[in-house]
């Protein structure tokens, strides 16, 4: 009877995950400085999408099978936007260059 139960705990968590969801930035509608937005993904969504384009940044939650250029040409109608996905908690934030690094550690 143990072994059965340990065996469909096992299944279960196999198939379902632990609870835990992957996090991602979300500013769906843009932001030109850093997107502090917090949202836990839903069921499906394994991957955190940055597409930047004229100066602006948007990030969310998307499936990694989405991450291709054809699928977000026609989710996103930007001219000339890059994109890059990536499948950590809040892997999407902004990067800071050298410059900000040192304005912001000095003040």
């Amino acid at each position: 009877m143990k072994t059965s139960v340990a065996f469909w705990l096992g299944i279960s968590f196999a198939l379902f995950g632990f609870g835990s969801s992957l996090q991602c930035y979300s500013c769906p509608g843009g932001s030109t400085s850093s997107c502090e937005v917090k949202q836990d993904c839903n069921q499906g969504e394994d991957s955190c999408l940055t597409v930047k384009a004229e100066g602006t940044t948007y990030t969310s939650c998307v499936r990694y099978a989405d991450c291709d250029f054809m699928t977000l040409a026609v989710r996103f109608t930007l001219p000339g936007f890059e994109f890059s996905c990536c499948q950590s908690n809040l892997c999407n934030a902004k990067k800071e260059s050298l410059m900000e690094k040192f304005k912001n550690f000095f003040g």
